[in-house]
């Protein structure tokens, strides 16, 4: 089971009611969410480290159903079974994670879901739907193909899970998709695709992107289409910061539906 580190607690916070250890004990580090290396993972092995497994096994019920979460990670190690996880394209993954009061973020495993109670799908839909609690910021950016680039970036959860709900997070019909962009596990950069100039915005997007994060690597080095739900990740043949975007049979068709406005 992966752990991973988000937010540090104060110092002196005391253990909270999954009985993880108070600040200062080692537990997971990586780069601030799931997408970052899983690196040493705490069990209840050799040096005494507690076993997380056990923790969440015995938590209460109910409270494990409302801390839930869905998160977007990286294609990596973690990912193997019984990882509760979902292939979203070549790079990235969608996992059930749970949320501990510490800022630690656990990924869900079948074998926890059966102690539980709930089937893996349970654990997806609740997961899913938890997400929408979640609080984060919006910002739009002006775009030379006349749609704004939303800019969503999470606030106590990484920003990148609203991927799995971006329709609903932008809050319009899509009836085309969008562009999307992962600067970071923590942002999401969205165009609704209303015209086709939208997909010449793609090096926009990566360069506002490199900007944001001052030239950290991509959770995705591809661009990615959004489009009812499903995430495919579109080739980019670049000329200089001009990328001439392919993708699908699936986006072709959807594209030669967009208005030519």
């Amino acid at each position: 089971m992966a752990m991973f580190r988000r937010n540090r607690p104060a110092a002196g916070q005391q253990p909270g009611p999954y009985g993880q250890p108070a600040a200062g004990q080692p537990m997971q580090g990586s780069p601030g969410a799931p997408g970052g290396a899983p690196g040493g993972v705490p069990g209840g092995g050799p040096g005494g480290a507690p076993d997380f497994r056990q923790m969440l096994t015995g938590a209460p019920v109910e409270r494990i159903r409302q801390d839930l979460r869905l998160s977007v990670t990286r294609v990596g190690p973690h990912l193997a079974a019984p990882a509760i996880a979902w292939p979203l394209t070549d790079e990235l993954a969608a996992i059930a994670c749970v949320k501990l009061p510490d800022g630690a973020i656990a990924t869900a495993e079948v074998p926890m879901a059966q102690v539980w109670g709930m089937e893996a799908e349970d654990v997806w839909l609740q997961s899913a739907t938890n997400l929408r609690a979640e609080y984060f910021s919006r910002s739009e950016f002006d775009t030379a193909a006349g749609v704004p680039m939303t800019m969503f970036t999470g606030q106590a959860w990484p920003g990148s899970a609203q991927l799995t709900r971006l329709g609903e997070a932008l809050g319009e019909d899509l009836p085309a998709g969008a562009l999307v962009t992962l600067p970071d596990d923590n942002t999401v950069l969205a165009i609704p695709i209303h015209n086709p100039r939208v997909i010449d915005m793609v090096g926009h997007m990566f360069g506002t992107g490199h900007e944001l994060t001052r030239g950290q690597h991509p959770m995705s080095v591809r661009p990615l289409w959004w489009h009812e739900g499903v995430v495919e990740p579109l080739d980019v043949q670049w000329h200089g910061q001009v990328g001439q975007v392919s993708g699908s049979p699936r986006f072709n068709q959807a594209m030669a539906a967009v208005p030519q406005r």
